[in-house]
């Protein structure tokens, strides 16, 4: 015969301290999200890099297609950029997407090819540093 005791269940049981952790970590992430995205701004600029090197600067707000040497391409379209062609073996950057807010960038290791967006510089330096009054 068995004991008619109440058994422990082995194994898992929640416990409501594990559902306020749950609870709070799921809300800190949320909040965390939302402030990245209120506080990430859309650059003005698609910096471009090729061997170390500055390749040029072009605006976000001209929809184009640029040659990088000879082996990429990037297009700039509705104030977003992305790479459309490269020659490299594994194509890795055409697949890195969209990019469209400073500091989000496209790398291509075997071109040497850095593509980035970033805040336009004379825009910036025309803002005053404090304002008095």
């Amino acid at each position: 015969m068995e004991p008619t005791e109440n058994k422990r269940r082995k194994g898992f049981s929640v416990k409501k301290a594990d559902i306020i952790l749950g609870v709070s970590v799921i809300t800190a992430a949320i909040i965390l999200l939302a402030a990245r995205s209120f506080f990430q701004k859309d650059g003005a600029l698609v910096v471009v890099e090729k061997d170390g090197r500055a390749y040029g600067a072009f605006p976000l707000s001209k929809n184009q297609e640029i040659w990088i040497g000879t082996g990429n391409r990037i297009r700039i379209q509705d104030h977003k950029v992305w790479m459309i062609f490269s020659d490299c073996p594994d194509h890795l950057c055409e697949h890195q997407g969209i990019i469209q807010t400073e500091g989000e960038m496209i790398v291509c290791l075997p071109h040497r090819v850095v593509v980035q967006v970033e805040e336009d510089k004379e825009s910036q330096e025309e803002q005053p540093d404090v304002i008095v009054s």
